[in-house]
């Protein structure tokens, strides 16, 4: 993808390129701010002084660029994206994601340290950024443009779904992947059914990995809402649905803060995703 803020400057492009000789996660040097699981973030400052960061994986997908950008775009404080590049060394193909560098740290860091007037502060501008993002709506379950969305019940895996017309063809996909057989496959489809017509379907802008550590502070101040790797266009639900359910690394303290923020759903939703998170891992 690329934007009208693409800064027109040689260094950036040359902060990009890599000998044959080098590995991906090697191939952008600056003062690293992130690395996990071979994905890493570093910070770049361009001749100009514009502070950027840098995110070199190696996915096939451009997408997350595209939903970090548009919620960027949209009332959210999401970094900007400059462009999504190709990296191309002797190993693999990688590719490297340019944005602004958000100013601040990872709220798992700071948080335990916060006055109780600070934390409170923090909750409420994330109410805001959260209804933000529920006002950004698609009339289809993807990513921006009619894409394919990351699968969330993948855990750390690299595969993808839809996009889907609408919630019934969603549940339809996700019921594939349940486990315990046609009688349990039909129960749910009975339950789902009489879910969806108690609310009408809307499909909003959804993080899909809302753990503190993606959410950077400076201060008592949110400055962003960083790593779109999960995001999408989902169902009301599906951010309450996925924090609980599929996300187990949230830390303990967390989970309440959560619950505090994101609007609750039944029951029943909420065992629904478990149980094909749990189908996924066998399939």
């Amino acid at each position: 993808m690329s934007s009208p803020e693409i800064p027109d400057d040689n260094e950036m492009y040359a902060a990009l390129n890599t000998l044959d000789s080098m590995g991906y996660v090697d191939a952008v040097q600056g003062k690293e701010i992130y690395n996990l699981f071979g994905g890493r973030v570093v910070e770049h400052t361009t001749s100009k002084g514009d502070v950027l960061a840098i995110k070199i994986g190696t996915t096939k997908d451009r997408s997350e660029g595209d939903m970090m950008h548009y919620a960027a775009t949209h009332g959210v404080k999401a970094p900007r994206v400059h462009g999504v590049y190709d990296i191309i060394t002797s190993r693999r193909l990688a590719r490297a994601m340019v944005s602004e560098r958000v100013p601040g740290v990872p709220l798992a860091d700071v948080w335990k340290q916060m006055s109780a007037a600070d934390q409170c502060a923090i909750k409420d501008q994330l109410r805001i950024q959260l209804a933000r993002m529920r006002a950004c709506t698609e009339p289809f379950i993807g990513r921006v443009g009619g894409q394919k969305t990351r699968n969330i019940y993948d855990g750390l895996g690299d595969s993808y779904c839809g996009p889907f017309a609408d919630e019934n063809a969603f549940d339809d996909w996700c019921l594939a992947r349940l486990p315990g057989g046609p009688l349990a496959r039909a129960k749910w489809r009975w339950l789902l059914r009489a879910e969806r017509k108690k609310r009408a379907a809307s499909f909003v802008l959804t993080h899909g990995d809302l753990t503190p550590r993606n959410i950077i502070v400076q201060g008592n101040v949110v400055t962003g809402i960083v790593d779109w790797e999960r995001s999408g266009f989902f169902p009301e639900y599906a951010e309450y649905t996925f924090a609980m359910m599929l996300c187990h690394s949230h830390e303990e303290w967390w989970i309440p803060v959560l619950k505090e923020l994101l609007p609750s759903c039944s029951k029943e939703r909420l065992e629904f995703t478990g149980l094909v998170g749990e189908g996924a891992t066998n399939l």
